[in-house]
C-alpha cells in the first residue's frame, strides 16, 4: 500500500500559486497571438492599401521612383508622364 503524505499547507499553497502562474502565462501568450494576428491582417491590408496607391501613381504618372522627403517623382528613363 502506498504512503500518503500530507503536504504542509504552505507547500500546498507554493504549488497552486506556481500552476496560477503558469495558467496566467498560457492565457497572455494566447492573447499575445490573437493581438499578433490582428496585426499581421492590418498589415497586410496597409500593404495592400500601399500597392494600391503606387498603381494609381504609376497610371496617372508613369513608373518611377518617389522621393518621401521631397515629395518629386523620378521617372525611369523608359516612361513617360501620361499627363
Amino acid at each position: 500500500m502506498s504512503q500518503v503524505i500530507k503536504l504542509q499547507e504552505e507547500e500546498l499553497q507554493s504549488i497552486k500559486e506556481t500552476q496560477g502562474k503558469i495558467t496566467q502565462l498560457i492565457y497572455n501568450l494566447g492573447q499575445f497571438e490573437v493581438q499578433k494576428t490582428n496585426i499581421l491582417t492590418q498589415l497586410e491590408e496597409t500593404q495592400s492599401e500601399l500597392n494600391g496607391l503606387a498603381k494609381e501613381l504609376q497610371a496617372k504618372h508613369g513608373e518611377g521612383n518617389i522621393n518621401l522627403e521631397t515629395g518629386e517623382l523620378t521617372l525611369t528613363e523608359s516612361t513617360e508622364p501620361t499627363e
